[in-house]
Order: C-alpha cells, then structure tokens, then sequence
C-alpha cells in the first residue's frame, strides 16, 4: 500500500467523538467551517441539556439543604445530585475549550491525510482501535450501570414504601417537586419521570464523550510516536552512504514530526486538564458514597430511609422490602463503572507519559555514532525533550498515572472512614 490512499470512513478517526457530541450540541463547534444553521441548531440543543439537568438538580438540591433533615438520607441524595452536577461541570469544560478540541481534531485528520505506507496506517489504525475500544467499555458500564435501573427496574421490582414527600406507587427520579406542584398525578408524573429519564441519557453521553475525547487523543498521539521510533530505527541504514541530502531530509522530517507531536500533546493538555480536575475530584467524593451505600444498604432499608426510593438515575437508591441483595448489585454495579472511568483517565495519562518516554530512549539506543556527525547531534533535541515527558494532569495539580488511580482509591477509604465516623457521633 505505497502511496496510500486512505479512505475517507479510515480518515475519521474521530467518529465516535462526533456521534457523541452532536446530540449534546458540541459538534458543530467543533468543525472547521460550521453554518450558521448548524451554529444555531447547537446553541438550541445546549440549551435543552442545560434546562433538562437544571429541571432535576434545583429540586434536590433545595431539598437537601432546606427540607432533609436525616443526615442519612442526605447523604443518600448526595450521590446521585454529585454525579450530575460532576457531569454538567464537565460539559461546561468541553463547551468552554472548544477552540482546543477543534485543534487536536483538525491535527488527527491532517496526520490521517499524511499516511503513505503500510507501516504507518497499521500503527495509527491499533492506536485508533484502543482508543475506540475504551470508550465502548466506558459507555458499556456507564449506561447499562445506569439506564436499566433508571428506566426497568422500579417497574420490574415493584412499588417502593411510602413517603412523606412522595407517593407510594411511582417512582420518581429526584424529589423536591411537590413544593411547588403534585408531580404524581398525571400527566405531570410522565412529564417529571421522563425529563429525568432524558437528563440522565444526557449525563451518561457527557460521562462518555469525556472519556472518549481523552482516548481517542492520547492514543492517536500515542502511535505517532511510535511512527517516530520507527523512523529512527530506520534512520541508520540511511548514513551508511556517500550521499547524505537524502539522510538529513529524512532527519529534519523526524525532528518536525517530534515538534508536532508535543504541540499535540499541549493541546490535549489545555483540552482535558479541567475534566480530569472534575473527574478526580467528583470521583472521590462518589466513590466513598457509593463504598458507604454497599455498606450500609441493610441499615438504610430499615431506618425509613427507603423512602427516598427516587434515586432511580446513575446512583438511584432502589430500597424495597427485602431488597437488600438487590441493592448491594445496583451500588456494586455503579461503584465498578465509576471505578473503570477514572481508571481510563489514570491509564490514558501513564500511556502519553511512556510514550513520551519512548521516542528519547529509541533515539538513544540506536547506532546513532554510524551517522554523520551533525545528523547526530539533531537527536539532542528529541532526547532533551523526552526527558520532560507530556502529562495529563488534574488542573494541573495532579498527574494522571496509575499511581494517581491507587490515590484515588486511597483517598476514597479515607473519606469513607471520616462518613462513618461523623455518622455514628
């Protein structure tokens, strides 16, 4: 496949990003020249996903801080109101670093333009491919951690205990709404339930694109320096003999796809760097929740807690009569898929850092004293700039490595520790 052509279906690389973000109204921003039409198709379609998580966040949160006063069942609410206001939080970053986004995505579509061989597409296709298949794993937990059990299972298990703010017989989502109006009665209870239907279908898509834009760039970034190492391995052969113009163009080629490659990486830094900051921080505080509703599932059902039987969304609080098994599957559930995502971000960020790594250690390691004296010395720049790796970090105080995954799920424990304590006094 010299001279390779790709096809345009192998040049979107991105392709999943773009499903992901035209329902949320992104897209459009994203792309190169965008219509006024699609500008204003955007503009409505954020508009509807602000007003949809607005409609079920205002409700709870005046519920938790004026009406509750079980600090059990606050701390019940405070799960599933976190993981939406996390989720709006990281919407508002993508909407705001657009401009980065667009950049990182305008430079994938160039690099899939520039492929000329074999070598090259089958490289950037495996680093596509582990992109892609993190973000169905991702989407794989968030919405079937979530959306069955928002949607399915109050029906299949039957009616929840009663309320004193809500009904007997229907579940709703998030409560809060009968200061204003009776949402059980229809059709005011269809019209509640399903806005908290489709809020929750807009939190997971959020969840997921968030995931997605981290992978896709980090491993498309990935396999371009991999692309570079195998340039370098190559280069060798190249200053063995007597005419040298070949072997600096080839040379000067490589030190320009280095630089490109690191203006990538800064790019993907500016992009994700408040997500991750959202990511982290919201993770720990709902993972230690989610640790202490496994743990306290029997006591919650018991205690009259159950009536909150409304947290039917990512984190819902589905506590029937002698449903403590079943609660124990739905928060384990939920703990794994918030676990997994905050894996990726932790993974993504180790894999830039090790490629980055890579590229100064291959140019190191190969017969670089067989090439001319200046061609030689051009590798000081690529050495020199690996040995300051690009990192994904948190807002820019915390890099993302496994390492960062482990502290995380430290700090989890801890925080976890510090509830019961603050509980049983």
């Amino acid at each position: 496949m010299s001279d390779l052509a790709i096809p345009a279906k192998e040049i979107n690389a991105i392709v999943l990003t773009r499903w992901l973000l035209t329902p949320l109204g992104g897209w459009p921003l994203m792309k190169k020249s965008p219509s006024t039409g699609e500008l204003f198709i955007a503009i409505i379609l954020q508009f509807f996903c602000y007003s949809f998580i607005l409609f079920a966040l205002i409700p709870a949160i005046f519920h938790i801080v004026f009406r509750e006063k079980n600090l059990s069942a606050k701390i019940a609410l405070c799960g599933p109101v976190g993981f939406f206001m996390m989720n709006m939080l990281k919407y508002s970053a993508i909407i705001r670093h657009r401009k980065s986004i667009k950049k990182c995505i305008e430079m994938i579509e160039t690099d899939w333009k520039k492929v000329h061989n074999d070598k090259e597409w089958n490289i950037m296709r495996k680093n596509q491919l582990i992109g892609r298949k993190l973000t169905i794993v991702c989407a794989s937990f968030i919405y079937t951690g979530g959306m069955s059990y928002h949607t399915v299972m109050p029906f299949l298990m039957g009616s929840p205990a009663s309320s004193e703010y809500c009904g007997d017989d229907r579940p709703l989502v998030f409560p809060g709404y009968d200061v204003l109006f009776d949402p059980l009665i229809t059709p005011v209870y269809e019209i509640v339930y399903f806005s908290h239907c489709f809020a929750a279908l807009i939190i997971y898509t959020i969840t997921t694109v968030s995931c997605n834009i981290a992978a896709s760039f980090v491993t498309h970034a990935s396999g371009q320096i991999e692309i570079i190492v195998e340039k370098l391995n190559s280069l060798v052969g190249e200053g063995i003999g007597p005419d040298q113009k070949c072997l600096h163009k080839k040379m000067g080629d490589i030190v320009r796809h280095h630089g490109r490659v690191i203006r990538f990486t800064r790019n993907i830094e500016t992009a994700v760097r408040e997500i991750c900051l959202v990511e982290v921080f919201a993770s720990t505080i709902i993972i230690c929740l989610l640790e202490y509703y496994c743990l306290t599932v029997e006591k919650c059902t018991k205690s009259g807690i159950k009536k909150y039987p409304v947290f039917l969304s990512e984190f819902c609080f589905q506590t029937w009569n002698e449903s403590e098994t079943i609660g124990i599957i739905t928060y384990f559930l939920l703990l794994v898929s918030l676990s997994f995502n905050i894996f990726i971000f932790c993974y993504i960020g180790e894999l830039l850092k090790e490629k980055c790594y890579e590229a100064g250690y291959s140019a190191y390691l190969i017969d670089w004293y067989r090439l001319p004296p200046n061609t030689a010395a051009t590798l000081i720049l690529i050495i020199a700039n690996a040995q300051v790796p690009r990192k994904i970090t948190a807002g820019g105080m915390l890099d993302l490595s496994l390492s960062s995954f482990l502290t995380v799920m430290k700090t989890s424990l801890v925080y976890l520790n510090l509830l019961r304590t603050a509980e049983a006094s």
